[in-house]
């Protein structure tokens, strides 16, 4: 079963005070340039610092511990969210490109160049004015090309997702609120509910994590990048209880839905 969403998203994250998170995960490929400020980024105990004009460059199932770090001016990071799909059509046609990239190091942190920044501005100003798919999906391979012949793109064409375990990512995020349990994740797959207990468990992860994941961070994004009270975020990613949204928040990010959207411009 294939499972339609957009394939590009953009989106600006802004801030007026420090933001530590842990545990922040990327459910899809995710591009992010910083504009204002500093991301600290903990990787395996190393520290990566993006700082303006760098990109961060994350494959989808990767987990962050980061800071958000304003400037005088406060902090902004550029957000573009592609689709698994649309990685996978810019492998195949460009495959000598990807090999090269592939030979590169896949640093989460890089420094960019005036033609990514252009490619970049270019894909960005089109995904806020909802260009047409076809004219957008091209702007994006062209900066997915310019990366890769820049030897950048390594981590996002790494496909470190499980097939099964991204599909399920994908029907959460299109329903998230809804009552979700794994026979009814198993039927809308058409796979037992036993494969598919068996196959996550396999891949290292279980129905109930992927459930929890794609909730909270999905109400993580809210909080930075609307002006939604924290109790309609908490309704509309699947959580009856303000009070446990709350708890299950500050377990998984370190700090409370409310002391976030304090931080937030």
């Amino acid at each position: 079963m294939q499972v339609q969403t957009r394939q590009i998203q953009q989106t600006v994250i802004l801030a007026k005070a420090t933001q530590q998170l842990r545990q922040v995960a990327c459910l899809q490929p995710t591009l992010m340039r910083i504009r204002q400020g500093e991301k600290h980024i903990c990787l395996n105990e190393q520290t990566q610092i993006a700082r303006s004009g760098d990109l961060i460059i994350a494959p989808a199932g990767m987990q962050l511990t980061l800071t958000n770090v304003p400037d005088a001016k406060g902090y902004a990071c550029e957000v573009l969210i592609f689709d698994s799909q649309l990685i996978e059509h810019f492998r195949a046609s460009y495959p000598a490109a990807v090999a090269h990239a592939l030979q590169s190091e896949a640093r989460l942190c890089q420094k960019s160049t005036p033609v990514i920044a252009k490619l970049w501005d270019e894909v960005f100003a089109a995904t806020a004015n909802q260009e047409p798919a076809e004219l957008l999906h091209h702007r994006a391979e062209g900066l997915l090309l310019a990366m890769t012949m820049a030897g950048l793109g390594a981590g996002l064409l790494l496909n470190r997702s499980d097939a099964l375990a991204a599909r399920v990512q994908q029907l959460i995020m299109l329903n998230a609120a809804k009552d979700w349990t794994v026979d009814a994740m198993a039927e809308q797959l058409h796979v037992g509910a036993s494969t598919l207990r068996r196959q996550l468990d396999k891949e290292g992860t279980s129905f109930r994590q992927l459930l929890e994941q794609v909730r909270l961070n999905m109400a993580l994004g809210m909080i930075q990048t609307t002006k939604q009270p924290i109790g309609s975020i908490a309704q509309q990613c699947g959580y009856a209880s303000a009070s446990r949204f709350s708890a299950r928040f500050a377990q998984q990010f370190g700090t409370k839905p409310m002391q976030l959207r304090a931080t937030v411009v």
